[in-house]
């Protein structure tokens, strides 16, 4: 049914190469010598989904076992929704174009909050029950992940089970208690996966007033996020998948770190994986040489967090230069930090191929960075640049954002004055982006206040003068205000976000989609003011995501709070001592090298 479907229709909608499947690389078994059935599914597009790589790392994680067999599905775009609603078309697997609610399992990637409308599209295309509370023992067990499930509880109903933290080791566990329990009860199922670290089983758990509590006292008050403790014993996905269309991120992709420890206060990432884990430069290396023998892809990218604090950074790319460069196979570097860039490693990636850099500064005044805990000066922004130039570079990008904690006009009218001399410094294209402050959960910006979408229209104006500078590119402040709600959001949204898909909200993340007036009929109708979640908190309230446990204790992100009030700094802990932000200690992991030396 699904085939004949795709045939008929695939002449008529945008991009049919996204909903083939059968890429190079994928993973094809008999259903029949499998126990176990799990979709992976990215409530996005696909060229999108198949730039995820903690996905990615699951599926070869989960095929690597003989008796499971893991598939991809995606969003499709709006002309194919259209069309398989037209003709009663469930959404299906990219590898067997099995219907999702054939399968035993669905496992859905929580990477962003406006992605939230999307999810109830996936499950309802699918044809599985929206709720928890209304599926059968027929119907698959929906799993959630991914760095939104630091505050799961305004998309709580929608999952049978969520995983805090790193998924290469649950996983594993997941997919065992599913093939032991597969046919009980619901609950019983539930119960199995309550039992692993990190599985946060929404049905066990009430809201009282703002807190978030346990419904009898056999489930744990907290949960505690899964950590993996050594990069170098997780399996790279060396065959990555080959989408048949061009993909957001498509080049051959090695995770060199995971973590960091520089401590912006605004930054989630920054809490969601520490502590900092290193993968070493033969594991890279070694890594490196199959995914390109596997993918023939020309291009490589050293995703962390901050590559240039990786220890070994200059090796590694001396190492893969000396490998890649006749063959004329590029090393990039994501949004690296601009006191950590230097000259000779700009300039040997620039000898390769002369990418654009991009940068994050955030904010362009010193004190304004001191708050935030950007521990970069005025000196070594500028110092980086100028050598980035006489590397070869000719675009450089830079990251800033409005409306954070203690900024005033001045902040903004020194941004741009900073642009204007970046533009001086002979840049063949200076390009901003600014975007509006977002509280995230567990950081200790928390407490702050959100700016209103009217206030950054405000500070819009003011920025004016920047585009005589640089192309500045400003996210939309009324999408800025649903990620604050959703962030520091708690079960009462649940509501909102379905009656706001009811409406017809989908895509929120694409500003061609993003429909601001159907999220205010849908505040409107379930009686939602969304100031109460844009408001600055006290620092003694409880919080809806309190009982998941990052590792970072609450008094730290209360002391780092304070801090930034009084603009005082807090230095890097590998580099210099232990703040006692609780990971360490909670995980067992070395994180700290008090003044190493970098390769």
């Amino acid at each position: 049914m699904i085939l004949k479907f795709l045939n008929e229709t695939l002449p008529w909608v945008r991009k049919p190469s996204r909903y083939i499947g059968r890429e190079i690389n994928s993973v094809v078994k008999d259903p029949e010598e499998v126990s176990l059935r799990i979709a992976l599914v990215f409530p996005d597009t696909y060229e999108v989904g198949t730039s995820n790589h903690g996905l990615e790392i699951l599926y070869h994680i989960l095929n690597e076992q003989p008796d499971v067999w893991a598939e991809r599905s995606y969003l499709p775009w709006i002309d194919m929704i259209e069309r398989m609603k037209e003709k009663d078309i469930p959404l299906y697997t990219m590898e067997s174009y099995t219907p999702l609610y054939q399968m035993d399992a669905v496992g859905i990637s929580l990477e962003y909050e406006l992605s939230y409308t999307n999810v109830i599209e996936v499950l309802k295309l699918s044809r599985i029950p929206l709720f928890f509370w209304e599926r059968k023992k027929k119907d698959p067990i929906v799993l959630g992940g991914g760095p939104c499930s630091s505050n799961p509880e305004p998309i709580y109903g929608f999952f049978d089970a969520i995983l805090i933290g790193d998924g290469e080791e649950a996983i594993l566990e997941i997919a065992q208690v599913l093939k032991e329990t597969k046919g009980e009860e619901r609950e019983t199922i539930w119960k199995e996966l309550s039992k692993i670290e990190g599985v946060y089983v929404p049905a066990f758990y009430e809201q009282k007033g703002k807190k978030i509590v346990p419904v009898s006292p056999e489930y744990p008050q907290t949960i505690k996020r899964r950590v993996v403790k050594d990069l170098n014993s997780q399996p790279v996905p060396v065959k990555k998948i080959v989408p048949n269309v061009e993909s957001v991120h498509d080049r051959a992709i090695i995770e060199v770190a995971r973590g960091c420890t520089r401590g912006c206060r605004f930054c989630h990432a920054s809490v969601y994986y520490r502590p900092v884990r290193e993968r070493s430069l033969e594991n890279i290396l070694e890594n490196v040489e199959e995914m390109l023998k596997n993918t023939g892809y020309e291009e490589v990218s050293l995703l962390s967090l901050s590559t240039m604090d990786h220890t070994q950074i200059g090796e590694i790319v001396s190492e893969l230069l000396k490998r890649y460069s006749e063959k004329k196979i590029a090393v990039s570097i994501p949004s690296t930090r601009m006191d950590r860039f230097g000259v000779e490693i700009a300039g040997r990636i620039a000898s390769v191929r002369k990418t654009g850099l991009t940068f994050a500064p955030e904010a362009a005044t010193q004190r304004l960075r001191n708050i935030i805990n950007k521990n970069i000066s005025e000196e070594d922004i500028f110092a980086t640049l100028e050598a980035a130039k006489k590397s070869g570079w000719r675009r450089v990008k830079l990251y800033f954002m409005m409306g954070l904690p203690g900024e005033t006009n001045e902040d903004l009218e020194e941004m741009v004055e900073l642009l204007e001399r970046v533009k001086r410094l002979g840049f063949k294209e200076v390009s901003a982006s600014v975007s509006v402050f977002v509280p995230k959960p567990h950081t200790p910006f928390q407490f702050a206040r959100q700016i209103s979408p009217e206030e950054a229209y405000e500070k819009i104006k003011t920025l004016k003068r920047a585009k005589k500078f640089a192309e500045v590119s400003y996210h939309d402040p009324r999408m800025s205000l649903l990620e604050g709600v959703f962030s520091r959001g708690d079960r009462k949204l649940l509501n909102l976000i379905v009656k706001a898909h009811e409406l017809g909200a989908l895509f929120d993340e694409w500003s061609e989609m993003f429909r601001f007036d159907l999220w205010e009929k849908a505040f409107d109708e379930t009686g939602i003011d969304p100031k109460d979640y844009l408001r600055e908190i006290d620092p003694s309230e409880d919080l809806p995501w309190d009982h998941i446990d990052m590792g970072v204790t609450k008094e730290f992100l209360k002391e780092e709070y304070r801090k930034a009030i009084k603009g005082e700094t807090t230095d890097d802990c590998r580099w210099n001592r232990c703040y006692l932000c609780g990971v360490c200690f909670r995980f067992g992991v070395k994180n700290v090298l008090f003044g190493g030396e970098r390769g």
